[in-house]
């Protein structure tokens, strides 16, 4: 642990990268919008780095650990001054609740403005509302979810925020649901308003190249009635906006230096917020209790495809069969898998599509266990009995639920992503 003091005049600029703690020692400064004085706190996480601007002279200290670092910082390659103007230009503009676009390639800066104009609305007076849109790189909720939280107090990051509601995707690749994301955003907006939220921050995901990714952001844009649109580091973006987004677009440049995440620092940071979310206590649900979703246990159990289906299967055990509008789901005993000659007879004996599930891989399926206001709790199934539809959470929730939500995504024990992209249940 090391602690460095600086003094700073106006208008100076240094960079600090996380994590560190800044404590004001006498002064004024600003980080990340919030104008911070004597005895103010502020801390930067891991994988993060802001800049601190003098605006008046101040003396700050400090606190460095791991890999973290102080350096200057030049105007020139800093466009903190511009995030800024652009920040207190739209909360200047926003007459009643108005709503606001975050877009950009993937480490742009896009949640660092969104709670720097979070920040600034505070600062003038107005109330906040942030919903978290990117479900690969979630932090609001876990990965997978939507979330929504109306900060009170400076914000330096905001996966430090508490969700106020979250909304299960069931996905971390936001092409395959975009409907859904969309619809959780519409309903998190609603609850925001709801609470008296002034402006409505949209941090969204890094997926803005090719047709069907300009098309899902404007279709959000258009879902929300965004006003307004910020591009972080796009020109591209910006310029296909400027022709099709109905509101105001303004296009900001990414900072020149920030702190470095490779795919593997993003694995971590996923992994990280799995743990916060999902290390709980075991709770058993009564599945044939609840409304179920994402899962073949909604279907119906059938008995007259059973021999033909174990005929066809042969050396592969049978354990249940749903059938469902449009095909049936066979779930098997162990993890091999049947030839597919066996499964061209078997859609044409169910007329349809074929799912096959092993009753092994259930264990460990990212889920959401909805409670009776609506909350979307994420959970990690335990353990399932079929016969009996007894399954066994860990979560932080406790019930009554009324609505069970199971994901594509499987978690080990130390909830790094195990698969994901099939139907585990």
């Amino acid at each position: 642990m090391v602690r460095v003091r600086l003094e700073m005049n106006a208008g100076d600029l240094v960079r600090v990268f996380g994590p560190a703690i800044l404590k004001v020692e006498s002064g004024r400064v600003s980080i990340l919008g919030a104008e911070l004085s004597q005895g103010s706190i502020f801390t930067i996480g891991k994988f993060r780095s802001y800049v601190v601007e003098g605006l008046e002279p101040s003396s700050i200290e400090v606190e460095l650990s791991e890999a973290s670092r102080v350096e200057i910082a030049s105007p020139e390659e800093e466009p903190y001054d511009e995030w800024v103007d652009v920040a207190d230009s739209i909360v200047s503009s926003c007459s009643g609740p108005c709503t606001v676009m975050v877009l950009g390639p993937v480490d742009a800066g896009k949640s660092s403005f969104a709670a720097l104009l979070a920040n600034r609305s505070i600062a003038s007076g107005l109330r906040p509302a942030i919903i978290d849109a990117d479900v690969g790189q979630a932090d609001i909720g876990p990965p997978g979810f939507t979330g929504l939280a109306i900060p009170s107090t400076w914000v330096s990051w905001i996966r430090e925020l508490e969700p106020l509601m979250l909304r299960f995707i069931g996905s971390i690749e936001p092409s395959p649901l975009i409907g859904r994301i969309i619809a959780s955003c519409v309903e998190l907006k609603n609850i925001a308003l709801g609470e008296g939220a002034d402006i409505i921050i949209v941090d969204t995901d890094g997926w803005v190249e090719g047709w069907n990714a300009l098309e899902y952001k404007l279709d959000l844009a258009k879902a929300l009635g965004a006003e307004h649109a910020i591009v972080i580091g796009g020109d591209e973006l910006a310029a296909y906006l400027a022709k099709s987004f109905p509101g105001n677009v303004y296009r900001l440049v990414r900072p020149m230096v920030q702190a470095v995440r490779n795919s593997e620092d993003r694995r971590k940071l996923r992994q990280a917020n799995y743990k916060r979310f999902l290390e709980g206590e075991i709770i058993e649900v009564d599945l044939g209790k609840v409304a179920v979703q994402g899962s073949c246990l909604s279907g119906c159990e059938v008995e007259e495809l059973l021999t033909d289906i174990v005929s066809e299967l042969r050396d592969i055990e049978v354990m249940n069969v749903m059938k469902y509008p449009g095909g049936i789901c066979i779930y098997v005993k162990g993890d091999k898998s049947p030839p597919q000659q066996a499964l061209k007879e078997l859609q044409k004996k169910a007329g349809g599509e074929v799912i096959i599930v092993s009753e092994e891989s259930a264990a460990g399926t990212l889920a959401a266990l909805r409670d009776e206001r609506g909350f979307d709790c994420p959970a990690i199934l335990a353990s399932i009995d079929l016969k009996s539809r007894k399954a066994r959470f860990k979560t932080k929730c406790r019930g009554p639920f009324k609505l069970v939500s199971f994901s594509r995504i499987k978690l080990g024990e130390d909830y790094r992503e195990l698969s994901r992209g099939r139907i585990l249940l």
